[in-house]
């Protein structure tokens, strides 16, 4: 290369893009706007680090989605070729395993452990909140994980909290915590957010072992870092303390998961841990029209706690922000759906256009307006390949090969295929176990001898799973998933599942196929690097299934794509239309005054999804539950004090709800009435929830919605169908004949 010839990476970049690729020493923070390039600056960053001689092996970057893990590494590899294989590129919690599946037993867990899922904690959470006497529909399971994730991404434990005066120390929560903590460690098991926090604690324990790990990351790249919680925080903090060379790149504006306990003060307060930090802004956008930003930047910037910056572009102003008004969601609905057609006329795709919505509950209003008029589309946050049942159970059988004393695996199949191990049976076992203090498959593997069908089953699992590990041993990872198929009886008990034809059923037939893709998908899996066993395939496998996040389900294809803001974050389209912008949905009416910054940036990023047309639209009354109008709407605040000009639609004029401090109290009173009718209606469906001897499956089809099936309703209980029609289901409760309306939301079937 000439001494004068720019180096590919450095082409075409702005000069504060340049400016944030080619400053390499020292803590820098890159505030990026939407739309203004970051992963070409973290790409380029990463391309010149190693154009002037770092080695690749001293450089980690790190991100939230393994899709957005997977463009940079692809994005590197085309910059600087094979080098790029040995840049440590992923998420967060995909690179906490992979350290502690190397440093772990410092903490006393093997390195076979197991990574348990959102499924995993509530079952096993329900199990300790009835063994320790609780009723689960007061101690809910789901809401007692909720307290723990909150704590454990604010790095506290259960002494810390009751330390703090937050609890007591009887307080069910503190007890059901401290028992799961305990299950985990018996089951030589994690959960999702001990990945990060244990490497903390592994490097705050274990100097030695942090040392290791310090010397080995001398270059540390953060993307989304607004997006931080506190484990994450402490985690860079720890290894880049000594050489600082930590660049994170970010948008404060752009913060919307204070739900996931991301903290936006991390990056505000950057430059506060780092004195002598450099700060780049990128404020060109190249995504979005002028109309459009402008818009964008109108809502947020009245936000008082965020760092200064202001979107613009070279781009021209483009079309007028659309702003539709209708009485009804339904004829909100309706005019979506005739805009989309006419967009398609036009020559637009349907792939080209989303409607974005506040929360999961919109989307069944447009949902039903796309079907009438035949629009083809597909809904975000659907229910994933990986959490179908039958996909479950086999990796569950997987799981047990990899960790023997992984509990929570062991329960979901131990009767599945069924081997005659009821309630009873299962729970005396269980008892034998802990008063031995070993794990299910041992005590189950003692039972040969046992004359009662429930502990032969028992032991019966357990010599399968002993033959699966051996097998382990050898064979392929594809044709390892296929003989659990085979040898646990689970292929053939789908295809025993037949009509009175003798045809398998569809439903047998779905799941069969879902196996077969299984199968598929472990055939092709790529091992990391250093896996080199058999066993290794398979525990990187399961490792890769279990760090999918839900960012990753966005789906491909050409469909108009329904999704909420937060799965919308980091993805563009050339049409959007935000929805339902009404007080009390956008903003949420859960969010209490100090929550509007949130809603505010929740808003910004919905507008800046959008390329060349944005569309937001509203309904003078709020939706009903049949989809029709009911009590009044207010408009959002957001589109108060909105230019005029950028604007095509009549604005809301005058003051929005919450206009001064005398309406805020009264806002603040409406909002703790609203709290108090929530409560209530919480305790109406718990009282109407079943005992827990019941098991309730999700509805995966609605072939599954068939006369005589037992179904729960959160409100009504527990029914039997009496009546199935194409728009609606009638279910007898207790003698009172209910009408549920197609989609049957909030049904599960009831499994004795």
């Amino acid at each position: 290369m000439a001494e004068d010839e720019v180096p590919e990476h450095l082409v075409r970049l702005n000069p504060e893009q340049e400016r944030a690729v080619t400053t390499l020493s020292g803590p820098l923070l890159v505030l990026a706007g939407a739309g203004s390039g970051k992963t070409r600056v973290l790409t380029r960053r990463i391309a010149h680090l190693l154009y002037t001689g770092v080695d690749p092996n001293n450089v980690i970057a790190l991100t939230f989605t393994n899709k957005a893990a997977a463009e940079m590494r692809e994005r590197v590899a085309e910059l600087i070729g094979d080098a790029a294989e040995r840049v440590w590129v992923s998420t967060f919690h995909s690179s906490c395993a992979r350290i502690l599946r190397m440093d772990i037993e410092a903490l006393g867990f093997t390195k076979r452990f197991a990574i348990y899922d959102d499924d995993d904690q509530v079952r096993l959470l329900k199990s300790i909140v009835v063994d320790a006497g609780y009723d689960p529909t007061r101690v809910v399971p789901r809401d007692v994980l909720s307290q723990i994730d909150g704590y454990k991404n604010q790095m506290r434990t259960p002494d810390q909290v009751v330390q703090e005066r937050r609890t007591h120390v009887g307080d069910p929560v503190i007890r059901v915590w401290r028992d799961y903590e305990e299950a985990l460690k018996a089951s030589d098991a994690l959960d999702f957010n001990d990945l990060v926090g244990k490497t903390v604690e592994l490097f705050q324990d274990h100097p030695d072992v942090l040392e290791k790990w310090r010397d080995r990351f001398q270059y540390v790249l953060v993307d989304e870092y607004q997006d931080t919680n506190r484990a994450q925080y402490l985690l860079l903090r720890l290894l880049a303390v000594e050489h600082r060379n930590i660049a994170v790149v970010g948008d404060d504006d752009q913060s919307i998961y204070g739900f996931r306990g991301a903290d936006v003060s991390n990056i505000l307060n950057f430059q506060e841990d780092y004195a002598e930090a450099k700060v780049v802004r990128l404020e060109q956008n190249y995504r979005s029209t002028g109309y459009i930003l402008t818009l964008a930047n109108a809502v947020v910037a009245h936000n008082p706690d965020r760092l200064d910056k202001r979107l613009w572009t070279e781009s021209a102003n483009g079309a007028k922000v659309q702003l539709i008004v209708r009485r009804t969601v339904l004829e909100e609905a309706t005019r979506v759906a005739d805009a989309i057609l006419k967009l398609r006329r036009m020559g637009h795709e349907y792939k080209d256009i989303a409607i974005i919505y506040r929360t999961k509950s919109i989307a069944r209003h447009f949902e039903g307006a796309l079907r009438r008029n035949h629009v083809a589309y597909r809904v975000v946050g659907g229910r994933k390949f990986y959490a179908r049942r039958e996909v479950r159970d086999l990796l569950s059988y997987l799981r047990v090969v990899v960790n023997p004393v992984d509990d929570a695996a062991v329960l979901r199949v131990i009767n599945v295929p069924p081997r005659g191990v009821g309630a009873k049976t299962l729970q005396k076992v269980r008892n034998e176990a802990n008063k031995r203090g070993q794990p299910l498959l041992s005590t189950a593997r003692a039972l040969g001898g046992a004359k009662s069908v429930g502990e032969r089953g028992m032991a019966a699992f357990a010599s399968l799973i002993d033959d699966l590990t051996l097998q382990a041993r050898d064979l392929d990872l594809g044709a390892l998933v296929a003989e659990v198929v085979s040898a646990s009886g689970y292929r053939a008990m789908l295809e025993a599942d037949r009509d009175k034809d003798g045809k398998i059923t569809r439903d047998a037939q779905g799941r069969i196929e879902n196996l077969d893709l299984l199968v598929q998908d472990a055939t092709n899996f790529q091992p990391p690097p250093g896996a080199h066993a058999p066993i290794d395939h398979l525990t990187a496998w399961l490792d890769s299934i279990a760090l999918t996040a839900d960012a990753d389900d966005v789906p491909e294809g050409g469909e108009v794509t329904l999704m909420t803001v937060h799965a919308s974050k980091g993805l563009e389209f050339p049409v959007v239309f935000v929805v339902q912008m009404n007080e009390d949905v956008f903003p949420h009416q859960k969010s209490a005054e100090v929550g509007l910054e949130e809603e505010r940036r929740l808003a910004y990023v919905a507008f800046t999804r959008a390329m060349k047309r944005l569309v937001v639209t509203r309904s003078l009354e709020h939706p009903t539950f049949g989809g029709g109008g009911g009590r009044q709407a207010k408009a959002s605040r957001f589109l108060y004090g909105i230019p005029l000009d950028v604007v095509d639609g009549d604005l809301p004029m005058g003051e929005p709800a919450s206009g001064g401090r005398g309406e805020r109290l009264q806002e603040a009173r409406e909002t703790t009435s609203r709290l108090g009718t929530f409560l209530e209606h919480r305790r109406q469906r718990a009282q109407a929830a079943p005992e827990h001897q019941y098991t309730l499956v999700e509805i995966e089809d609605a072939e599954q919605l068939a006369k005589g099936v037992r179904v729960h309703h959160p409100r009504y209980g527990i029914g039997e169908i009496t009546v199935v029609q194409s728009s609606a289901i009638y279910v007898n409760f207790e003698g009172r004949q209910q009408r549920i309306a197609a989609p049957a939301t909030g049904l599960r079937i009831v499994a004795e």
